[in-house]
C-alpha cells in the first residue's frame, strides 16, 4: 500500500489549490474586483446603499419587503424593551419565552399544520431535521437540486440516501416500486420553489406518491413561503393542499419574512417528538427575541395585506415578460422571485455582475458548483417593492452591459 503524503499546512491541501486557481482566475478577469461581499449600507429593498451610492438591488430575499417595514423594525424594538436581545439559554432549560409559542402557533396555522418549531438558522434547520428524522434501517430520497443544507443532513444521516431527478415522478415511483418494502421510514425531500432555475416544485405529484408507498414528505419551503399563494403561505396555498398532504414544512425565517432563523411545522406528534429530541434545537440557544417579534409582525401583515403579494405577483411576472421580449434564458422561472438569467461561463458572469454594479444595478453572479459548468447565471430576485420602470432598468443595463463587454446571452427558448 503506497503511504499517505502528511498535508502539515492547509496551502498545500489540494481542495486549497483548486479554490486559489479559481480565485485567481476570477481576479484575472475581473481586475482585482471580487463580486461577492457587497456591502449593502442599508435595508435590502428595491435600492440599497452600496459604497455610500443608492442602486438598484435584485440582490436581496427581503421578497416582500418586510426587512427595514416601519410596522416589523417597531415590533422588534418592542421586544427588545420586553425581552432584552438575546434568549440567553436553551429553551428547554431557561430560555423559553411567551412570544416563541405564539410565533409558532401563527406559522402553524399559516403552514395548515398543528404546531411548529422555530430554530436560530435555516441551513441548520435542515441539517439537524434531515439528519436525525431517519437513521439505520431508513432511506431518505431527495430531488437531486436540493440546497446544500439537505445534502449537509444526508451526509449525517445513517440513512440510505439517494437523489431522484430534478421534479421526475416518474423517476421517484420507479426508485420507491423496488425500495420501498427494504426500509421503515421513507423521507422524500423536495423544495417549494428552486433557488437556482427559479422553478416551482411539482408537489401535489409527491403528495400521491407519498400516498401510495406510506412516505413522509419534507418540503423546503425558504423560497416559497412569502413568495406562492394568496397570503404567502407557499404550496399549501398554491396548490391548495389539504393538512397532512406534506408532513414537514421547512422554511426559513430570514427571507421573506425579515429576520433570520428557521422553522419546521407539521403533525403535534412529529413537533412534540422534535421540541425534545431534536439536537439543532434542544442543545441550541433560542432565536433572538426581536427577530421572533418581527416574524410575527410579517406573518399578521401577510395575512391582513393581500396586496403585498398582489404587488410581488405582477412584478415577477412582468419580469418575465419582458426578459422574453429581450430573448433572455430564464432557464424554468415564471412563479418565483428568483429570476436567473443563463450567462454560460462563470467569468462572464463575474465580469457583468460588476459591469451591472458600476451601472447602479446589484445582481449577483450564481457559478459552479452552485450551478453546472458552463452554466452559469446572474440570479435576479424580484421583491415586492421593485416598481416596473426599476426592473426595466435592470433588463436593459444588462443587455447593454453584455453588448459592450462583447458577451453573447444565450437566447431564451
Amino acid at each position: 500500500m503506497e503511504a499517505v503524503k502528511p498535508i502539515t499546512r492547509f496551502e498545500d491541501a489540494p481542495e486549497y489549490q483548486e479554490f486559489l486557481a479559481r480565485r485567481q482566475e476570477m481576479n484575472r478577469v475581473t481586475n482585482n474586483r471580487d463580486p461577492y461581499f457587497i456591502r449593502h449600507d442599508s435595508a435590502l429593498t428595491d435600492t440599497s446603499l452600496v459604497d455610500g451610492v443608492r442602486k438598484l438591488n435584485f440582490a436581496s430575499y427581503n421578497y416582500v419587503g418586510m426587512s427595514g417595514r416601519k410596522e416589523v423594525s417597531e415590533a422588534a424594538k418592542a421586544a427588545i424593551d420586553q425581552y432584552g436581545t438575546s434568549a440567553s439559554g436553551s429553551r428547554l432549560l431557561a430560555g423559553e419565552k411567551t412570544i416563541y409559542r405564539q410565533l409558532e402557533r401563527e406559522i402553524a396555522d399559516w403552514k395548515r399544520s398543528d404546531d411548529a418549531l422555530v430554530l436560530v438558522s435555516g441551513h441548520a434547520t435542515n441539517v439537524t431535521f434531515v439528519g436525525n428524522f431517519c437513521g439505520e434501517g431508513d432511506l431518505i430520497v431527495y430531488d437531486s437540486l436540493s440546497h446544500n443544507s439537505v445534502w449537509q443532513g444526508c451526509q449525517l444521516s445513517r440513512a440510505t440516501c439517494r437523489p431522484f431527478p430534478h421534479n421526475d415522478i416518474a423517476a421517484l415511483d420507479r426508485i420507491l416500486s423496488t425500495r420501498r418494502e427494504k426500509f421503515g421510514k421513507v423521507l422524500i425531500i423536495a423544495e417549494g420553489a428552486y433557488s437556482m432555475d427559479g422553478d416551482v416544485g411539482d408537489i401535489p405529484g409527491l403528495v400521491r406518491i407519498k400516498q401510495k408507498y406510506g412516505c413522509f414528505l419534507m418540503v423546503d419551503e425558504a423560497h416559497s413561503s412569502c413568495v406562492l399563494g394568496p397570503t404567502g403561505g407557499g404550496v399549501d396555498e398554491y396548490f391548495d393542499l389539504q393538512p397532512g398532504d406534506v408532513d414537514i414544512h421547512m422554511g426559513t425565517l430570514s427571507k421573506g419574512l425579515g429576520a433570520c432563523g428557521g422553522y419546521l411545522a407539521g403533525s403535534q406528534a412529529i413537533i412534540d417528538y422534535l421540541r425534545y429530541m431534536l439536537p439543532g434545537f434542544a442543545f441550541s440557544v433560542g432565536i433572538s427575541p426581536p427577530l421572533a417579534a418581527a416574524v410575527r409582525k410579517a406573518i399578521e401583515l401577510l395575512r391582513n395585506e393581500p396586496e403585498i403579494m398582489d404587488r410581488l405577483h405582477h412584478n415577477i411576472h412582468f419580469f418575465c415578460a419582458e426578459a422574453r421580449k429581450r430573448n433572455l434564458n430564464i432557464c424554468l422561472a415564471g412563479e418565483s422571485a428568483i429570476i436567473p438569467v443563463l450567462i454560460g461561463d462563470d467569468l462572464d458572469a463575474y465580469v457583468l455582475s460588476n459591469a451591472m454594479r458600476d451601472r447602479n444595478v446589484c445582481v449577483p453572479p450564481a457559478v459552479f458548483p452552485a450551478v453546472p459548468r458552463g452554466e452559469a447565471r446572474l440570479r435576479f430576485n424580484v421583491i415586492s417593492e421593485h416598481t416596473d420602470e426599476e426592473i426595466l432598468t435592470a433588463l436593459d443595463t444588462l443587455v447593454e452591459c453584455a453588448k459592450e463587454n462583447g458577451i453573447a446571452l444565450p437566447a431564451g427558448t
